[in-house]
């Protein structure tokens, strides 16, 4: 009885085999086509024998190369076929001794007008993920290049040019400065000078992390780590940068436990997430940065020295604005078109006796410092040009004094056009210079170190400037 039963239902089988899934195809243990059903080879369109011609010349996506190689089935899986998605499933061939000799495979073409639906929608989230990756690529990219880095002065071409020669050494870059000059955009544009430039950027304020958080955040947790962590884990920072670049902003906020970590990921080029034993290979660049004096911070054993010497391989410092008080026209004139920008209006502009009060500001939060001051300045000026004596209320400087300093300027120094761009350069340039004399004692090697140019640079602009 069970006998007549398993017959009528291999019986069954084979003949709804022949009826539904007549588009077959068999190969050798090499995945070389043995043998194709005429059916198949008209949906594939084939006008040659393939017979003893490699699977993939025919179905580069094939799934029959996996089969004969790992002896595992697939079932029912999704191929794509002349830009058409169809249900494929592909068995091994065995001999008696259990060993793989080939493999075979249909397409159930005659059953795809019942799973048009699930083929459609099954299309629609590979279109989906597909859009989906594409953006976590484009927002994990670095946005700035290094044209994008405002400034001529002798300070930041000097920068300029280590940030080049930075990039085509695959090594850690410490990138030291005070808050608002410009670090992480420093950042960004040495990661796409690099040789990484098409991989992610990822960006991380370790001030902004609460300290319980931080190792998570950084090296990711493995599924069941603790209550509370999502069903497949989480992915870190480390993780998302791989064959990228990760950005440490504020590194010397993280704690000495870390740092310890994180000069193993330096140095092994490995890690293990939260409450996993499996190790993780780490290709990523790091590239850190610090408002803080890490140096002093080593010395009083609140940073680790084996981690500072690992980071600082190579050392950037990037300038105060009031060492580069020439870049102020430029920067002004770029930050005004980003302000206008931002709040959808016209831009502004900024006259020379305005750069000449900006000039006279220290500029203890720097670049951010400034955007903030003329970004109050474009509310508080009803007209299209941003004048000194607006500045001046901002800065609360002495408008008389700025009056009488613009005034002996012009009188020791006139250029061709008072009103260009570059007048107002040469004047703030000529203001900052007399400024660090004055701090300096008039001491000339003091006040070109002071300026970070050289003391033949300083000669010449003295000399052209009109300063005795």
């Amino acid at each position: 009885m069970h006998y007549n039963l398993k017959q009528q239902a291999l019986n069954y089988f084979q003949s709804s085999f022949e009826h539904f899934y007549d588009h077959a195809i068999a190969v050798d243990n090499m995945s070389c086509v043995t043998w194709i059903s005429d059916s198949y080879a008209q949906f594939l369109d084939i006008k040659h024998d393939p017979v003893g011609a490699p699977i993939t010349d025919i179905l580069p996506n094939s799934f029959m190369p996996a089969v004969v190689s790992s002896g595992e089935p697939v079932l029912l899986d999704m191929l794509n076929i002349n830009d058409d998605w169809v249900v494929v499933s592909a068995f091994p061939l065995k001999n008696d001794q259990q060993e793989v000799i080939g493999a075979f495979g249909y397409v159930a073409v005659d059953q795809m007008q019942r799973i048009k639906p699930l083929l459609h929608h099954y299309s629609r989230l590979s279109d989906h993920l597909q859009k989906t990756q594409e953006e976590l690529r484009q927002n994990r990219r670095a946005r700035y290049t290094l044209s994008q880095c405002i400034g001529s002065s002798d300070a930041m071409r000097q920068v300029k040019q280590q940030i080049s020669q930075a990039a085509r050494y695959d090594m850690a870059v410490l990138l030291e400065g005070e808050t608002g000059t410009g670090k992480e955009m420093f950042a960004h544009a040495l990661h796409n000078l690099s040789a990484r430039r098409d991989s992610p950027f990822i960006s991380v304020n370790v001030a902004a992390i609460p300290e319980s958080l931080l190792e998570a955040e950084f090296f990711g947790v493995s599924p069941g780590a603790y209550t509370g962590v999502q069903k497949g884990g989480r992915e870190g920072k480390l993780s998302l940068a791989q064959n990228g670049t990760l950005f440490l902003d504020e590194i010397g906020d993280m704690p000495l436990e870390l740092q310890a970590k994180l000069l193993r990921v330096l140095e092994e080029k490995e890690y293990e997430k939260l409450g996993s034993n499996t190790l993780q290979q780490a290709n990523i660049r790091i590239v850190a940065a610090s408002s803080r004096n890490l140096s002093d911070m080593v010395a009083n054993k609140q940073f680790r020295a084996d981690l500072f010497y690992r980071l600082n391989t190579v050392p950037l410092v990037l300038p105060p604005l009031r060492k580069r008080l020439e870049d102020l026209p430029a920067l002004c004139e770029r930050l005004l078109d980003d302000i206008a920008i931002s709040h959808q209006q016209t831009p502004k502009t900024i006259d020379q006796d305005a750069i000449t009060a900006l000039a006279q500001h220290d500029w203890p939060g720097n670049i951010r410092e400034l955007k903030n001051l003329l970004e109050r300045a474009c509310i508080a000026n009803p007209h299209d040009n941003i004048a000194m004596p607006t500045v001046c209320q901002l800065l609360d400087l002495d408008t008389n004094l700025i009056d009488t300093q613009v005034t002996c300027s012009q009188a020791s120094f006139q250029p061709d056009n008072p009103r260009s761009l570059q007048a107002a350069v040469q004047q703030a340039e000529r203001q900052a210079i007399i400024s660090a004399l004055h701090t300096c004692g008039h001491k000339k090697t003091a006040t070109a170190r002071y300026l970070s140019i050289s003391r033949a640079s300083l000669y010449n602009k003295m000399q052209q400037l009109g300063i005795r």
